[in-house]
């Protein structure tokens, strides 16, 4: 009995772990066109982020340039901006779960022999494309408006990076949502409970400009960390940017993110549910 179970489950672990990676292309590429089709997921965050920095820029550089490095407000505004693309284009991922789930394809894919892991990580990688576009439209936004980094193209790419970084840790959060309720307004939860935290740290000024409540309001808030790292790539030598505290933010809210997806999955697995 050993040796017939040896001789019929040994084999069968390789060929299951080739086909789900195999499938996973395949299913990142149906969740890409699910984006492409769903213009909301692709648009709305890029849109508004835009918008934002736009007005933002236009209304309030006359009056802060004087308090910002080297004058241009942009270095301020643009970090802001592609942090709010992070967490409310995070939701992308959780969006195409609900929709799967909706139509039942969900429900299909689950029993078939690919990996289940790969169902979730399909969805999240094409949630990292979409937020790689995104980032870096906004980037050639801030570079039409005035945007000149000290260390040049290094932090152009460094900018989108730290955006990739940051908005995968709210893919996963948002794919473990997604997953675990199949409710696509619990999904949009995770952007409303950071949204308000972005105005509770040094949005519009440096964070040395703040004083008071606001101030002290900065210092415990967890999104303060990612923006100043990001405004330093933008204003600071190589040898004077404060990258650490908000990488290890970052890092810290990728690893929350792939602990709850890792848990729902698991708990999705056993109940069937």
């Amino acid at each position: 009995m050993n040796t017939l179970a040896t001789t019929v489950v040994g084999p069968a672990g390789p060929p299951a772990a080739a086909k789900s990676w195999a499938a996973l292309g395949p299913l990142t590429a149906r969740s890409l066109k699910s984006c492409l089709r769903t213009p909301s997921l692709l648009l709305s965050p890029l849109l508004t982020s835009a918008f934002f920095m736009i007005i933002y820029e236009g209304q309030l550089s006359s009056v802060t340039a004087a308090a910002t490095p080297g004058g241009r407000y942009i270095d301020v505004v643009l970090p802001l901006c592609l942090l709010t693309t992070a967490f409310t284009g995070g939701a992308t991922a959780g969006q195409l779960l609900v929709s799967d789930i909706g139509s039942g394809y969900h429900a299909r894919l689950w029993l078939t022999p690919v990996g289940r892991w790969a169902l979730i990580t399909a969805p999240v990688l094409a949630g990292v494309v979409v937020l790689t576009a995104q980032g870096a439209a906004l980037t050639g936004l801030g570079l039409l408006l005035g945007l000149n980094p000290v260390t040049g193209a290094p932090a152009v790419l460094a900018l989108i990076g730290a955006t990739v970084l940051l908005g995968t840790g709210f893919l996963l959060l948002a794919a473990a949502v997604g997953l675990h309720t199949g409710n696509s307004s619990a999904v949009g939860s995770v952007t409303l409970v950071f949204f308000p935290l972005s105005f509770f740290t040094a949005t519009f000024v440096p964070r040395d400009q703040l004083g008071g409540w606001m101030a002290r309001a900065a210092d415990i808030n967890p999104l303060t960390p990612p923006l100043e790292a990001m405004r330093s790539l933008l204003t600071a030598p190589y040898n004077e940017q404060k990258l650490l505290p908000g990488t290890l933010v970052a890092l810290a809210l990728l690893v929350a993110g792939a602990a709850a997806a890792h848990l729902t999955l698991t708990r999705r697995t056993r109940t069937g549910v």
